[in-house]
């Protein structure tokens, strides 16, 4: 297991690394794909990396559901309704899901049997308008803790709330 000062220089390389990358980069797509791409490449415990994105279509109909954006791992759900799940309760809840052990997380989706522990940070534009949230599921139970949750926090204002 890494430590937290470990988690943290893993964090600012990835950090830096990303918006290098992503420089003059508009299209959030493609920003999506390489925070999942290069997240998924950084942490050896992350099965399941990647976005599930506010669907603008329903949201207009009054019906609030993410739809699957990119990601790396195995199939994942869907579609996931602001009602349901630990990102559900991220995105109706705009904070950041921390869950040591998803079966104990009351109305946990099991999108991939080997989830134990997830953290589901939101992801908003420049406005403040939620646009995504970011998944992150492990095998191992407690995999994530206030470390993860700070540096993705940080991470994805850097990156999307530009």
């Amino acid at each position: 297991m890494i430590t937290a000062s470990q988690k943290q220089e893993i964090y600012q390389s990835l950090k830096k690394e990303i918006l290098s990358v992503l420089d003059s980069e508009p299209n959030q797509v493609a920003r999506m794909a390489t925070v999942a791409c290069l997240g998924a490449q950084a942490f050896e415990t992350w099965f399941w990396t990647g976005f599930y994105v506010v669907d603008e279509t329903k949201k207009a109909q009054g019906i609030d559901e993410l739809v699957v954006g990119p990601y790396q791992g195995t199939l994942g759900c869907l579609r996931i309704d602001f009602s349901r799940g630990v990102c559900g309760a991220a995105a109706r809840e705009r904070t950041t899901q921390v869950v040591a052990d998803v079966h104990a997380f009351p109305g946990h989706i099991a999108c991939d049997s080997r989830s134990n522990s997830e953290i589901v940070v939101p992801v908003f534009d420049a406005t403040g308008e939620l646009i995504a949230v970011f998944d992150v599921d492990s095998e191992s139970y407690g995999a994530f803790d206030d470390t993860d949750r700070v540096a993705l926090e940080d991470l994805l204002q850097a990156v999307f709330g530009v």
